[in-house]
């Protein structure tokens, strides 16, 4: 597969990096990579399957040293939809068609484009029902076939989470990110802010947006009794938020 004959990220810096978004493009041919780079530490690169107009899976893929002499290979599966960020736009106070420069939801270099992320490995094995692990360790001279058979492990892994969903579409991925909400650890996903709310409110769950609504005000009442005039600005803040979500909500119906 052209891959590199070891892993040690400070050797020959840029081959590894094309030769790890080239073994990751070879099991999964229908997606683009984008947005790649490596440091001493780290190897990192962004790689989208587009599903529909305005609406895209995504994969965070790293390789990163733990110690001398191990690294981990990190990849979190990120959602998502136009629609969720343009009600999110209306929470942020912020209409993102109103600029033609602003990035879209394919623009990766926009931190908040995707609306939920969650691990790929933790999140595979709660489908199986099996216990969750950290990421897999490598030894950091691992050989090419090793790093192949770790990435292709997450790419069953992957294509496990697809197959529990419906197969890769917009109806597959809108039910994928109400499954990750409804049973996810907040230790294992990532909502993008206000991503969960408006994602479980443009996919018609209302109720699972209202708890999610009250998990987050209880979140901030526990925070606004410290002592912080600048807690209490940011519980304004999120309070307002909330309140437009739900006004735009109310209209559109």
């Amino acid at each position: 597969m052209g891959a590199p004959s070891a892993l040690k990220i400070t050797h020959s810096p840029i081959s590894k990096l094309r030769a790890a978004t080239k073994l990751w493009c070879s099991f999964n041919p229908e997606c683009f990579v984008i947005d790649s780079r490596i440091t001493s530490e780290s190897l990192s690169f962004e790689s989208v399957h587009t599903l529909g107009a305005g609406v895209a899976a995504g994969w965070s893929v790293r390789a990163m040293k733990a110690d001398d002499k191990t690294c981990s290979l990190q990849v979190r599966m990120k959602l998502y939809d136009e629609r969720v960020n343009a009600l999110r736009s209306v929470a942020l106070e912020f209409d993102s068609s109103a600029d033609s420069d602003v990035p879209t939801v394919f623009s990766l270099t926009d931190q908040k484009a995707d609306f939920l992320d969650f691990d790929v490995w933790a999140i595979s094995s709660m489908m199986d029902g099996q216990e969750t692990h950290g990421p897999p360790l490598l030894e950091s001279d691992v050989q090419s076939k090793q790093v192949a058979h770790v990435v292709g492990e997450y790419n069953r892994r992957i294509e496990r989470i697809w197959n529990f969903a419906g197969g890769p579409s917009v109806q597959s991925l809108e039910g994928l990110a109400i499954w990750v909400l409804r049973n996810s650890s907040l230790g294992n996903i990532w909502h993008t802010l206000m991503g969960g709310i408006c994602g479980a409110f443009t996919y018609g769950e209302k109720e699972l947006a209202h708890e999610l609504i009250a998990q987050l005000m209880s979140e901030w009442e526990e925070r606004r009794r410290l002592p912080s005039d600048r807690m209490l600005d940011v519980y304004d803040y999120v309070c307002r938020q909330i309140e437009r979500i739900q006004k735009a909500v109310t209209k559109l119906n």
